[in-house]
């Protein structure tokens, strides 16, 4: 039996690990058996598997070395007090004793009689995951991670806790959490993917242009990057998925809202001169002296830093994205239903109880100018 003692980080808390099965998976995705998600582990990271009486780790293809003892590794052999370092995350080994092994038949003494093997019982069929589909659904959703971004402490710890939440909850895609820049592109700051993708120039291509949502088929599956609104000059917040299976249109602007609250928790470090003003994010490197222009402050986020009331903030945010989705399709309120998965009815008891402005004189205008 293999015990390991798991720490995300220094100074956190230790979780233990008991491994009574020949080998072991470690990564950042929920289908390891040792689930690590912390800055620096890849979606399935290393595995740990008994051979020749003894524990050895052998990384998966395309992972660099990690840390055994302070020093380079790149596998083999593990024993008791081994520490294995991988990204912030530590493992030490507490016990490694291998399985003992038990005595075929024909070497047994004459006159025993060899015990017979115990029937296993039937594995319990796997539950199949569901995800969301209702906006009752997508409400807790929003709940739950409104107060993730609430307390989160660093921009680390709140991307690893995203990741956490979107594995869990919008399964089996792979995810990861982090910042976008025009010139560094996606830098994820948490992950589950098993291998780290490499964005199509594409992609790249339309958030520079602007654009908050970018995607891209393969054969490997749909990649898609959403970020919050760019600033300019600077970098925002982004969520990379692969999609499997196709994310629901409902389920994308899900991200595209959550995106946006993660760039808030991003920048709450910043000072802000009087109670309830926007925060002041900096585009660009300014001269000593100066003073950063002020970015306006969308209706969510002013009450996300005002107030804790849960009812309060989900109203408005829920109002912020029935409001994007009309503009989105013109004021089409058929199409509009459909992408918030409500019924036509429901949208047009939402649309006059937050006073969302028609948008169909987008199209009237659009015909003028055709």
């Amino acid at each position: 039996m293999l015990t390991l003692e798991v720490r995300r980080r220094p100074g956190t808390g230790a979780e233990m690990h008991r491994i009574t099965g020949p080998s072991a998976t470690v990564g950042a995705s929920s289908g390891n058996e040792i689930v690590v998600r912390a800055r620096g582990v890849y979606g399935r990271h290393l595995r740990l598997l008994e051979r020749d009486g003894a524990y050895h780790l052998d990384l998966f293809r395309g992972i660099g070395a990690v840390q055994l003892n302070g020093r380079e590794f790149s596998g083999g052999a593990i024993a008791p007090g081994d520490r294995i370092t991988i990204g912030e995350a530590t493992i030490t080994v507490v016990d490694a004793a291998p399985a003992p092994r038990s005595t075929p038949v024909d070497e047994m003494p004459e006159g025993d009689v060899a015990p017979p093997p115990p029937v296993a019982a039937a594995p319990a069929p796997a539950a199949t995951a569901q995800l969301p589909a209702t906006e009752v659904e997508y409400r807790g959703l929003r709940s739950a991670a409104y107060r993730i971004c609430r307390q989160a402490r660093s921009a680390e710890d709140l991307a690893t806790e995203l990741t956490d939440f979107l594995d869990r909850e919008l399964p089996p895609s792979e995810w990861a959490v982090g910042e976008f820049s025009p010139i560094a592109g996606f830098r994820p700051l948490a992950s589950t993917f098993r291998e780290n993708p490499a964005l199509p120039p594409r992609m790249v291509q339309d958030i520079r242009s602007g654009e908050r949502l970018a995607r891209s088929e393969s054969v490997t599956g749909i990649l898609t990057l959403v970020v919050e609104p760019p600033v300019e000059g600077g970098g925002c917040a982004g969520i990379l998925v692969r999609e499997s299976p196709r994310l629901a249109a409902r389920a994308v602007l899900f991200l595209e809202e959550l995106v946006q609250l993660a760039g808030v928790a991003f920048a709450g470090a910043v000072a802000v001169a009087d109670e309830g003003a926007p925060a002041i994010r900096p585009t660009q490197e300014a001269p000593i002296g100066a003073v950063p222009p002020a970015i306006e402050a969308s209706p969510a986020e002013i009450v996300l830093r005002s107030t804790d009331d849960l009812k309060k903030i989900v109203e408005t945010v829920e109002r912020e994205v029935i409001d994007r989705a009309m503009r989105r399709v013109e004021g089409n309120q058929s199409r509009g239903a459909q992408i918030l998965n409500i019924s036509r009815g429901s949208l047009i008891a939402k649309l006059k109880e937050f006073g969302v402005p028609d948008y169909r004189y987008m199209r009237r205008e659009r015909g003028r100018r055709g």
